[in-house]
């Protein structure tokens, strides 16, 4: 465009005066000229992009401050002089930390098995093959119970042990399942009770719902029963385990109001001597029985989302109180 300096953008005239201006100060400035030199000089530093760039500091000059006075920004950081700013912020973290209440179930190794698989009904050639149980052999797993209406045990166990385990982890357990229905089948008795040996785990469940005679009902804790025949030796985990299952018959009836089984075992004890799960566990562990799904009123618990939340709360609760009992 004729009589435009190409050397300039479109409001050139504007930029040439600020220059101008600019130059004139810093050469008023040089030469002693200006007075109150100080005004003059913070234009000049708040002008050096041009006259829409902002102060260099990026906020407005503090004019209120003595000459040499660290901002309150600059005390901050100047508390962390000579370490990396890294070092302070890490330092900062694990103070923090140390003052956070540690997790009641911090450090603690939980393993939960939920009964049956989504999968196994597709595999029923798989898991009829027989495995080690404990000194004989045994099916490698089974479909599961159903209620008369057609809702699945392993439907359940899924449910209730997914929830379970996110309780159990806001305490601060580390939780295992043996299976989250993406197994192909099973996994098989004697690989459920490899997986709570192999984690050290502090405690270890399987979730079941029992498939009973329609007239009984109530939820029973399956517990192990000595055994040392030369192929396992449970003798370390009988204690224990008796123990984690009275907390189940004061935590998980409270919380789910559920009746001790009116069918199984003695008081919702019943020892069991043909489960492989718990005849190779090393780790204490139980099974337990949540309801009778063939018993009109337990299947109602059983396919009520409610109530499986509260399955889920009585079991972490259950062994919540096992693993922090003195």
């Amino acid at each position: 465009m004729a009589g435009r300096d190409p050397e300039w953008p479109s409001d050139g005239g504007a930029e040439r005066r600020s220059v101008s201006r600019r130059r004139f100060v810093g050469f008023a400035l040089l030469a002693g000229l200006v007075p109150g030199g100080a005004a003059a000089a913070e234009w000049l530093r708040g002008h050096r992009g041009g006259p829409h760039a902002p102060l260099a500091s990026g906020r407005p000059a503090d004019t209120t401050r003595p000459a040499g006075t660290a901002r309150p920004a600059d005390t901050a950081q100047a508390s962390g002089a000579g370490q990396p700013a890294g070092t302070v912020h890490q330092a900062k973290a694990q103070a923090a930390e140390a003052r956070a209440p540690a997790l009641p179930l911090a450090g603690k190794v939980v393993v939960i098995d939920p009964g049956h698989n989504p999968n196994n009904p597709q595999h029923v050639a798989e898991i009829d093959s027989l495995v080690q149980a404990g000194g004989f052999l045994k099916a490698c797993d089974t479909v599961g119970a159903e209620t008369d209406a057609g809702y699945p045990e392993f439907d359940f166990t899924l449910d209730v042990a997914r929830q379970a385990r996110a309780i159990l982890r806001a305490a601060g357990a580390k939780v295992i399942l043996t299976q989250n229905g993406r197994t192909v089948y099973g996994p098989c008795v004697d690989v459920r009770a490899a997986i709570g040996n192999r984690a050290h785990a502090d405690a270890a469940l399987s979730i079941h719902a029992d498939g009973g005679p329609p007239d009984g009902y109530g939820f029973a804790m399956l517990v192990p029963v000595l055994i040392q025949n030369g192929v396992t030796d449970n003798s370390a985990i009988i204690e224990p385990s008796s123990r984690l299952a009275d907390a189940f018959l004061t935590h998980f009836a409270a919380v789910t109001g559920q009746n001790r089984s009116t069918y199984l075992g003695v008081n919702g004890i019943q020892p069991r001597s043909d489960l492989g799960g718990l005849n190779l566990s090393t780790v204490p562990k139980v099974f337990i029985e949540c309801a009778n799904m063939r018993n009109a009123q337990d299947a109602v618990k059983v396919t009520s989302p409610a109530w499986r939340q509260l399955a889920a709360r009585g079991i972490a609760e259950s062994i919540s109180a096992f693993l922090t009992a003195a």
